[in-house]
């Protein structure tokens, strides 16, 4: 008796066409047709269209707020200046002065008066922008950081305040762009004199 006889297999004559009782054969695979790898692409394209959309929108907003970062604090700085001078201070004694990295001197006026103030409206009590800044009430202030220097308007108004011996001093900056984006300003209000 041959012994292929008692052996319960098929007889295969390349091994790889065998098969036993319920299996197919594998069919070699062949890899993604051209319009499965077009649409992976084009996935593909989306997402990183999205992603460098993001960055970007980013990479803006991330330098918009280091402008109004700036602004807030040279209207900070600025008011700081003023409220330190005594209330009742006249003349050479009512100013101070402020040197910008370009060597710009300023000189800060602390008695009533300054930049004209929005009447009504939304921005009602903040500085008018749209008036020509007054000598020693404003100051176009040269901010360097990072070797560049970016140009910022400081203006400030001093007004009598609620009671007979304190003013109300507003200081507002914000940056001068001169790609014609528009900037909010940031203002600051403050008391100053005997409470």
């Amino acid at each position: 008796m041959a012994l292929d006889h008692y052996i319960d297999m098929p007889k295969c004559v390349p091994i790889r066409e065998c098969k036993t009782a319920g299996q197919k054969t594998a069919r070699p695979s062949r890899g993604f047709s051209l319009i499965e790898l077009m649409i992976a692409m084009a996935v593909l394209a989306v997402g990183l269209l999205g992603g460098i959309v993001v960055i970007a929108v980013a990479t803006t907003n991330n330098g918009r707020s280091k402008l109004h970062t700036t602004a807030a604090i040279m209207a900070e700085s600025t008011m700081e200046k003023i409220v330190a001078i005594p209330k009742k201070a006249v003349g050479a004694a009512a100013q101070t002065k402020m040197t910008d990295c370009a060597g710009n001197v300023f000189t800060i006026e602390t008695a009533a008066g300054g930049s004209p103030l929005i009447p009504s409206g939304a921005f009602s009590g903040s500085v008018d922008y749209s008036k020509s800044p007054l000598p020693n009430y404003s100051m176009r202030y040269v901010m360097c950081s990072t070797g560049v220097g970016v140009t910022y308007d400081v203006r400030w108004r001093i007004d009598a305040g609620p009671t007979p011996s304190t003013q109300l001093v507003t200081v507002s900056a914000k940056p001068s762009i001169g790609n014609g984006a528009v900037t909010l300003p940031f203002t600051l209000h403050q008391l100053r004199g005997n409470f």
